[in-house]
């Protein structure tokens, strides 16, 4: 018995250093995600965008300087599936400003324990969605060109906790449509596209997206309309920015949202003296 309680335990040690030393390489990997989207320096500011998007955006930055890339923390809670129970996460988030993308690791633990770590990204053209146990071994994975289109629509609906992404990003095409404003952001995977819509304080309170790809709880996809709020814009880390947010799927019966979120922490990275 002895003999057997030693192997086991050597096992289970083997086993933790593994996952240790995998989930390090993950770690890694997404460090690098991350400093890939913080540019050197802000470029110029855009003179051609809408009148109530420069509003807002200037509104947003409170006389601040660009900076190069908007990092913040979140707590939150996600629903997997309609009628699932609400999971607990902390986040944190990376925001390019004049590169184009952002990379969201959530964790969602059991007591002290990570068991999960979920990759939600846009970079250098292409989107992922990553999903492993214990930061180390992959789960679930959504990648190619719809994960492309579905991912650069994230970036887009975000744009609100990034004023000066707006103000910085020429890649994003925007289009006034009556009182709202419609950007766009040509992907490998085609276009993504979201509305945002402003209220009587000229703040984005609402986006939509018509055809965003939605994995079904088949495992299937499908284009679905996706909507999102935003809510209780406060000053916090120099910007003024939604601390609350919430964000989900119109169904037959209606929106349905999936993620709810608070903004704990915000920061911008100041931009390299010239």
């Amino acid at each position: 018995m002895k003999i057997v309680a030693l192997v086991v335990l050597g096992l289970l040690l083997v086993t933790m250093i593994v996952t240790g030393a995998k989930a390090w390489q993950v770690s890694r990997a997404i460090a690098d995600r991350e400093a890939g989207l913080v540019a050197d320096r802000a470029g110029a500011a855009r003179a051609d965008l809408p009148e109530k998007v420069e509003a807002f955006a200037l509104r947003g930055m409170m006389g601040a300087t660009p900076g190069t890339a908007a990092h913040l923390t979140q707590s939150a809670e996600m629903q997997r599936n309609p009628g699932d129970d609400w999971m607990a996460l902390s986040a944190r988030q990376v925001i390019g400003t004049g590169v184009t993308g952002f990379a969201w690791t959530a964790v969602m633990r059991a007591g002290p324990v990570p068991v999960v770590r979920v990759l939600d990204s846009y970079a250098a053209g292409h989107g992922i969605l990553d999903v492993r146990l214990f930061g180390a071994w992959r789960m679930d994975a959504f990648k190619g060109p719809a994960a492309d289109v579905a991912e650069a629509a994230r970036y887009l609906a975000e744009i609100p906790w990034s004023p000066d992404a707006i103000l910085l990003n020429r890649d994003l095409v925007w289009t006034s449509a009556g009182d709202a404003v419609e950007v766009a952001l040509d992907t490998p995977g085609g276009t993504a596209r979201v509305t945002l819509y402003f209220d009587d304080r000229g703040d984005v309170a609402r986006m939509t997206a018509q055809d965003r790809p939605a994995i079904q709880p088949d495992g299937t996809m499908r284009s679905m309309v996706w909507e999102g709020r935003y809510s209780n814009y406060r000053e916090i880390g120099g910007r003024r920015i939604p601390l609350e947010s919430e964000v989900g799927y119109v169904r037959d019966t209606g929106f349905a949202p999936y993620f709810r979120g608070r903004t704990l922490t915000y920061s911008v990275s100041a931009s390299a003296p010239n």
